[in-house]
């Protein structure tokens, strides 16, 4: 663990080592993000001045945060933050940590909606789909809904974090049931994680991650079942449903929304190749 009067470089290396031990792969990368967040620098900075020691203080908060990461916490929580579309956003247990795969969901949105005026984020968590929605969307406005309250003040805060206060409104709701007028867009990153896989989930997502975020039932589908009743009402003529999906999920979700009526069914994979998003339109 690191010392005081330790090297930038010295730290740096003693965290990976501690966090490898810790079954954590790229270790090293990860250590560099600890160290740059308790010096208050960038990596390059750190690269090019490594022989400067930490302050005694700064070794205090390094040696807190690494352990936090040892013991798998997710590196989102422990740094309070992530990033996602190229954009800043705070993060905490009450939420589950944006990942790549929900930028495919994002991209997908903002490529056939550019006419809508009306989304609805659901399912939000830290806000992170709805704020991307609106930067992205300069004429669009989002209801951002969640059933947790812990995760809602999450998201209002990355709202004012970027200056969306005015167009991005958080609102609790369990899906749509709270929605009183039909939408141009319904995006969702609801839970679809089979109940039987938490045990082989990896520890950062079984042991921290909010299983409400995560739990879609048996098949992972229970939610997103729900949600597909609600849709055929809560879409505007040719409004635009976006899902996110499992793996091996795409296509009966499809045939879901296909069975409320949705058309045009579109699945989009994500960098993997893997089938990620469904969309359909909702009745013209």
């Amino acid at each position: 663990m690191p010392r005081p009067c330790l090297a930038v470089s010295g730290a740096v290396s003693e965290v990976a080592r501690h966090l490898e031990a810790a079954g954590i792969p790229r270790a090293r990368a990860e250590a560099e993000l600890l160290v740059c967040a308790v010096s208050g620098r960038s990596r390059e900075w750190l690269v090019a001045h490594s022989e400067i020691p930490l302050s005694d203080e700064q070794v205090v908060r390094l040696e807190a945060v690494t352990e936090r990461r040892a013991r798998r916490e997710p590196m989102a929580y422990v740094l309070g933050s992530v990033e996602f579309y190229s954009l800043p956003f705070a993060t905490s247990p009450a939420a589950i940590v944006p990942r790549p795969e929900t930028e495919i969901l994002a991209e997908a949105v903002i490529a056939r909606a550019r006419k809508a005026r009306l989304a609805v984020d659901v399912g939000t968590g830290c806000g992170a789909l709805a704020v991307v929605l609106a930067l992205r969307l300069p004429e669009l406005h989002v209801l951002a809904v969640d059933i947790s309250r812990e995760a809602l003040e999450l998201a209002r805060g990355n709202v004012r974090l970027h200056g969306l206060h005015g167009r991005v409104l958080v609102a609790a709701s369990d899906l749509l049931s709270a929605v009183g007028r039909p939408a141009d867009v319904v995006a969702a990153n609801l839970p679809y994680v089979r109940t039987g896989e938490f045990p082989s989930l990896a520890p950062e997502v079984r042991d921290y991650e909010p299983r409400l975020g995560l739990d879609g039932g048996e098949d992972g589908l229970e939610v997103i079942r729900r949600l597909s009743v609600q849709l055929a009402d809560h879409l505007s003529p040719d409004g635009l449903a976006a899902l996110e999906v499992g793996a091996g999920q795409a296509e009966e979700v499809a045939k879901l929304l296909t069975r409320r009526g949705l058309t045009g069914i579109e699945v989009v994979a994500d960098y993997a190749g893997i089938p990620r998003v469904v969309l359909g339109r909702g009745r013209g």
